[in-house]
């Protein structure tokens, strides 16, 4: 965590030139050439000369002033040569010039130890200027080398100025035990969102409270200890310009700094941003555990086809698609299935090991299947949308919208749920049920929208094979129904068959026996029963095309004005004889005159013939009630036996094609109709319904529009 940074140079810095330094040897360069040095020299004791000759006068006693000087200033300026040349020459002027016997060359042994003496100072005056010379030449060439010190340091100062500023990397120093911002480079400013203040803040006041806390622990300790520190993805969550909290993910190291006596006195932070690194890291973690799960759900799959079609049996494939789901894929599973009122049954739970038994007896009994997923009104209107309801993390919340029954939710909780997938069984077009999926804190597995496609798959696959175990179920006992059909079918047209051969026979024999006519009583009495043997044969055979014309949606109507009290009479008078047979009575009974209506005559007779018929075969010779009436404007024909009625178990298939409720053994007929009154009733606008009990009659009643135009079947 850091600061903004001082202003960078514009330009990278550029190296200072290199001097190259000054030995002493070489300082006479710095006083141009030889021959000016020993020239100044020459004209410097020729000013002094001239300078003695001025003032000799007045400076008689003291003939080496002017000369000594001379000396000094060639020696300073010049050096050893130059020094010993003016000293040469001023001892030459002053002997010739300044001395007695002025003149001449001759030497006084006064004046030796002038000479001697003047001799001595101006050398010792020439070595301390060769040595000053020497000292100050040295001085300036280490002035010169710490001035390239310098510069170098600037230099290698600014450069690294200009990689802290422009690294790659997060970089912030910090001085004190208060761990106070000295530098922060643009980088690691503009993490922090780049502050108007940040140098001198210590790093505690600095970005999120719990935030700046942890990374001054940090601090603290490298601090204390000396010992630098290495943080490998540490998370950092920083306030963003939208007041939003961003997390940042660090390779962090921290390390002290010393002062001069090796003690430490801040403290050098480097840190690299690796968050898209650990993200990547991260999703591709996530996909690798993905594809891992994807194949496993594959093999799954691939494996459910061939071990769901195992079977076909309609039970052995709801075990085996629990199974399937338990404990591979869930830790509850459970199967509603459909039925025919439009409701569901529940018919499998099961739980993997581990989870407790006891709440399986409770799931058994399900609650209102209106209150499963509720907002979405119930699990018929979830099957129906075809959508799977889910759940992947389940809360309180959660648990609500799964149910609004206050028992399941009860032991919903105790389950301790973690995921929940309620998926719905469809083959085709056809809603079969629900298949639930629950899994677990126990098991510490859950769900995400990831496993959905595969929860979906695998109750299709289920729905599929159950639909076809279904569809074998239904073939089965269609064959079944077609073998007992054809044995019923023959026995029933070999009935009218069989008295008609027997009369023909018994005919054939009477005219072998009497040469003369045949007593007519006789014959009459036998094609009376010809004729009725015909005729229900002739009955059988159009049923049968009845069903084939239903069948292939081939039956039409012929619609006209009829009277059905007179239609009634007229079937009631023809089968008088056959109920005076049977032992039953028939009683009519027409209490409104109002029953004009336009149907079909033909078949709206045969509909009163089919229930007059079924009322004489199972009657027990009991009276038989036939009801004419008219009643919100429809005609209502109600016929009552007191027969051996109808078990309830049997009533619901009554009207369906070649159902019988009773034993082909005992009594006859095809088991169509009834199928066959259902469907002229419903082409012709109306409905019929029964109404029975086991050993206590049947009442059958048919209701018929008056004014409404019936609908061809």
């Amino acid at each position: 965590m850091t600061a903004p940074a001082p202003s960078v140079p514009p330009h990278p810095p550029v190296p200072p030139s290199s001097l190259p330094p000054h030995p002493p040897e070489a300082f006479q360069k710095e006083e141009g050439s030889a021959l000016l040095r020993y020239g100044l020299a020459v004209v410097s004791v020729g000013v002094a000369f001239l300078v003695q000759r001025a003032l000799w006068p007045i400076m008689a006693s003291t003939p080496y002033l002017a000369f000594f000087a001379a000396v000094v200033f060639s020696s300073w300026r010049g050096g050893w040569g130059p020094g010993l040349v003016s000293t040469g020459l001023s001892l030459l002027a002053v002997q010739y010039f300044f001395l007695q016997p002025l003149g001449e060359w001759r030497l006084e042994p006064d004046n030796v130890v002038a000479l001697i003496f003047f001799l001595s100072l101006s050398l010792f005056a020439t070595t301390l200027n060769v040595r000053l010379r020497r000292a100050n030449a040295e001085r300036a060439d280490l002035l010169e080398r710490e001035r390239a010190a310098r510069a170098a340091a600037e230099y290698e100062r600014a450069r690294l100025h200009e990689l802290f500023m422009h690294a790659p990397a997060h970089l912030v120093i910090f001085r004190g035990p208060q761990h106070v911002f000295e530098l922060s480079n643009p980088l690691n400013s503009a993490m922090l969102g780049n502050p108007e203040r940040l140098l001198g803040l210590p790093a505690r006041e600095v970005g999120p409270k719990e935030e700046a806390e942890r990374v001054g622990r940090m601090l603290d300790h490298v601090y204390a200890t000396g010992e630098p520190f290495e943080g490998r993805e540490v998370s950092l969550k920083l306030p963003q310009p939208d007041g939003s909290l961003r997390e940042y993910i660090f390779d962090v190291t921290y390390t002290p700094t010393h002062d001069t006596r090796g003690q430490v006195d801040g403290i050098a932070g480097f840190g690299f941003d690796v968050t898209d690194v650990v993200r990547a890291r991260a999703r591709a973690e996530r996909l690798a555990r993905e594809l891992s799960h994807n194949e496993e759900h594959l093999r799954l799959l691939a494996g459910a086809s061939s071990f769901l079609a195992t079977s076909l049996d309609y039970q052995a494939t709801l075990r085996n698609v629990v199974r399937l789901a338990v404990p591979a894929l869930a830790d509850w599973c459970i199967v509603d299935m459909t039925v025919g009122d439009g409701g569901f049954q529940r018919l499998e739970v099961a739980h993997a090991p581990g989870e407790p038994s006891e709440f399986r007896e409770q799931l058994w009994a399900p609650a209102p299947y209106e209150a499963i997923a509720p907002e979405l009104g119930g699990a018929m209107s979830l099957l129906l949308q075809g959508q799977p309801f889910f759940i992947e993390n389940v809360t309180e919340e959660g648990l609500r919208k799964l149910t609004s029954d206050p028992g399941r939710l009860e032991v919903f909780r105790q389950l301790n749920l973690r995921s929940i997938a309620l998926v719905p069984m469809v083959a085709g077009e056809r809603p079969l049920g629900i298949l639930s999926f629950a899994t677990t804190w126990r098991s510490g597995r859950g769900y995400t929208s990831a496993d959905l496609p595969y929860l979906q798959e695998l109750a299709n696959r289920a729905a599929l094979s159950m639909e076809n175990a279904r569809l074998y179920r239904e073939a089965r006992e269609a064959v079944s129904l077609r073998d007992e059909f054809l044995s019923i079918a023959s026995h029933e047209l070999k009935t009218p068959l069989t008295p008609l051969n027997l009369k023909l026979q018994a005919l054939r024999r009477e005219l072998d026996r009497t040469p003369g006519p045949v007593r007519r009583e006789l014959v009459e009495s036998y094609l009376d029963v010809g004729s009725r043997q015909l005729k229900k044969l002739a009955e059988l055979v159009n049923d049968l095309l009845d069903v084939s014309r239903i069948a292939a949606g081939r039956l039409s109507l012929e619609c006209a004005p009829v009277d059905l009290v007179e239609l009634v009479r007229d079937v009631v008078a023809g089968y008088e004889g056959p109920a005076a047979r049977s032992g039953s009575a028939l009683q009519l009974e027409c209490e409104d005159a109002v029953t004009m209506g336009v149907w079909d005559r033909p078949r709206l007779e045969q509909v009163v013939v089919n229930l007059v018929d079924n009322a004489i075969k199972y009657g027990q010779g009991r009276p038989i009630h036939i009801h004419l009436e008219t009643r919100d404007g429809k005609a209502a024909l109600t016929v009552r036996d007191q027969g051996i009625g109808i078990s309830e178990e049997s009533l619901p298939r009554l009207f369906g094609r070649f159902e019988r409720a009773v034993s082909d053994r005992h009594y006859g007929g095809l088991g169509l109709g009834l199928y066959i009154t259902r469907t002229l009733v419903e082409a012709m606008g109306g409905t019929v319904r029964v109404e029975s009990r086991l050993g206590e009659g049947s009442v059958f009643t048919v209701e018929l529009p008056l004014q409404a135009p019936p609908t061809a079947a």
